[in-house]
């Protein structure tokens, strides 16, 4: 080979690398900006109620290629409806209002699920507009039916990424913040049951609005034997989970003290709990703390900690791990059942992820907890 034709055969490879940066820098604008910025347009006046990517089928041909997570989701479902799974309604359509004009009706097609909370008669789901142009919402879902009953309009734009049952009071907590200040928001299960959209066209009314100290944002949350947990998601640095305490009418028990420099109410916790990183949601179960953490279009994880009164649950101190797809978000546990809900079949994040699931799944946790794995398919357990 000449020099000349070693000459046009290096300006052909720079060529082609020059298209494959392209295509590839096209793709990521595309997918992780373009998608999080814009919605598409739509005609639609109501809350769409079917799923916005699978079939129940389709759904799970696609987690088969998961084996022991399908496992855990749908052996010995059959007798369940829909396999134990919930539609998360609202994705390609979601009545909420347009926030920058107060009460003006409008619809969303970038709402993004976050938050997840099981009562005795609901699943409900969370939701924020990813273009930050409408109100967050609540999915309310029949339990029993599965079938989708009406979304919830929260005031303002809060992230919600958690929500948490009070079954004593009767309480929906949900978080939020104003003005960079953390918050926990209660709404009474009979003001959800009442709500209707068609007449009021206003965001819900709220029990109870509380500051809280101690924790930077409120991220995630849950609510476990008469106390509020309230934790803040951190990217790369260890984190914190503080637990409040509750009133005997439900209410969290706010406090002013100067010598922590508060000058108005809030809500002091407890005590702490040391977490690790990219955490997303928490859940008890029997005498173990479960934690899911995820971030981007990594694998997420699922941890499992023995409950300690050292309050240390990093990585390290883990009894069990776990491997689920991207993007899992809020984890509830309900008698034997943890609900898994995943932020992948959002408008969003649909493009950039592997492994869409776009309905709440029931894992079995005596199966888990039983489950030996011989092979790395899907996930690892570390001992």
């Amino acid at each position: 080979m000449n020099n000349e034709m070693k000459r046009s055969f290096r300006i052909f490879i720079l060529k082609i690398l020059a298209v494959v940066f392209v295509l590839t820098m096209c793709y990521f604008l595309y997918a992780f900006v373009y998608r999080a910025r814009t919605e598409l347009p739509t005609k639609a006046v109501v809350t769409n109620r079917a799923s916005a990517v699978y079939t129940l089928r389709g759904q799970m041909q696609m987690l088969s290629q998961k084996e022991a997570f399908s496992y855990f989701a749908f052996d010995g479902r059959e007798k369940e409806k829909e396999y134990g799974t919930y539609v998360i309604p609202g994705l390609k359509n979601t009545r909420t209002l347009l926030t920058e004009k107060g009460a003006t009706q409008a619809m969303c097609t970038s709402m993004t699920p976050q938050g997840l909370a099981v009562t005795e008669d609901y699943v409900m789901v969370s939701a924020y507009c990813s273009t930050q142009k409408h109100n967050s919402v609540i999915y309310v879902i029949d339990k029993e039916t599965h079938n989708f009953i009406k979304e919830v309009i929260l005031p303002g734009q809060p992230h919600v990424g958690g929500l948490a049952y009070d079954p004593d009071h009767k309480l929906l907590w949900y978080s939020s913040n104003i003005n960079g200040i953390a918050q926990a928001v209660s709404v009474k299960m009979d003001t959800i049951e009442a709500y209707d959209y068609d007449e009021s066209h206003l965001p819900v009314d709220s029990q109870q609005t509380v500051s809280l100290y101690g924790i930077v944002r409120d991220s995630f949350m849950t609510f476990y034997e008469g106390c509020l947990y309230v934790g803040c998601f951190e990217k790369y640095n260890e984190s914190v989970i503080a637990r409040y305490g509750i009133d005997a009418e439900g209410n969290l028990i706010n406090t002013m003290d100067k010598e922590l420099g508060m000058n108005f109410e809030m809500a002091v916790p407890l005590d702490y709990s040391t977490i690790s990183e990219q955490v997303q949601g928490i859940a008890f179960y029997n005498d173990k703390l479960l934690i899911s953490h995820s971030f981007g279009i990594l694998p997420s994880r699922l941890v499992v900690y023995e409950q300690s009164d050292k309050r240390l649950y990093v990585n390290e101190n883990s009894a069990r791990t776990y491997r689920f797809p991207e993007r899992l978000e809020q984890i509830v546990v309900e008698g034997d059942n943890l609900y898994v809900m995943f932020e992948s079949c959002a408008y969003a994040y649909r493009v950039s992820s592997v492994n869409i699931v776009d309905r709440v799944l029931k894992l079995s946790l005596p199966k888990m907890e039983a489950y030996e794995e011989e092979s790395d398919s899907l996930f690892s357990l570390s001992e």
